[in-house]
């Protein structure tokens, strides 16, 4: 007698996809426990599986997504993982509401064989600072102990598309196919500030000299500037070369849409 045939659900069992490494969950499970965030799921796994777009339609990574509490500042927290031999790509957002002038926690992380490493941390500011010089002084100088340090200063400035630089801070850390040492100084040196500071703000930080209208019409547009194909072009284009652009787009669209809209 052939034995039974697995289930589906035991096919494309989380636990056996591959696991991004801890550099990525160990600042998105802090996030989730600091400010009470509950996963957002298809009631088996994370809410979107992504599949190669070529036979066998391997499972090579997905999206997870939590939601905040009512009265959180937080929206929304995503993760977009790909995964595979001797790569680990992660793209993880914690984004504030349209509504709060707290800025949007930006970490992306990727290592691609052999031994190319790459690192984006920033907070994507709510509020021009060029009109609102304030609100710069007030959300990000204190970052400015660590990037101004010697070590920091010396590491060689990556050149960013240049439509990208209007939705990031010159407080963010940009480095693309550097080496091992400089990942590790940033994951290790950096990160922990960033993170630590974010979660202040979460906790502390007001600005009144904008209102809700101004930062509803704001951050609604940088959110959509944020997942933009033009903003990263080749980025984009290398996940519709593996997955087709039919699910690109549903990542796009599940990562922007707001949980909570503001209030009107």
């Amino acid at each position: 007698m052939n034995p039974p045939q697995p289930a589906l659900a035991d096919n494309t069992d989380f636990d056996k996809l591959p696991e991004p490494l801890a550099d990525t969950i160990i600042v998105r499970d802090r996030i989730i426990e600091h400010c009470g965030l509950e996963e957002v799921t298809d009631g088996v796994g994370p809410i979107l599986p992504l599949k190669l777009r070529r036979p066998p339609y391997v499972e090579a990574g997905w999206v997870r997504l939590w939601k905040a509490p009512e009265d959180s500042v937080i929206d929304r927290l995503f993760h977009l993982y790909i995964g595979g031999p001797g790569n680990d790509m992660n793209l993880m957002y914690a984004m504030t509401r349209a509504d709060s002038p707290i800025p949007h926690f930006l970490m992306h992380y990727n290592i691609n064989p052999p031994a190319i490493w790459s690192y984006h941390i920033d907070l994507a500011p709510k509020v021009d600072g060029v009109m609102y010089p304030d609100y710069w002084r007030e959300a990000y100088t204190p970052l400015s102990a660590t990037t101004e340090s010697k070590k920091i200063k010396s590491i060689p400035t990556s050149r960013i598309q240049a439509d990208r630089k209007q939705y990031l801070s010159t407080w963010g850390m940009y480095g693309k196919e550097v080496e091992q040492p400089e990942y590790e100084m940033v994951r290790d040196k950096v990160m922990p500030v960033y993170l630590d500071h974010f979660l202040h703000l979460v906790d502390n930080f007001s600005f009144d000299q904008v209102d809700k209208q101004y930062l509803t019409q704001r951050g609604g547009h940088l959110m959509d500037m944020l997942l933009a194909r033009e903003m990263d072009v080749k980025g984009w284009g290398r996940f519709d070369a593996l997955f087709g652009a039919e699910q690109t787009d549903q990542v796009r669209e599940l990562c922007r849409r707001e949980l909570k809209p503001a209030e009107s």
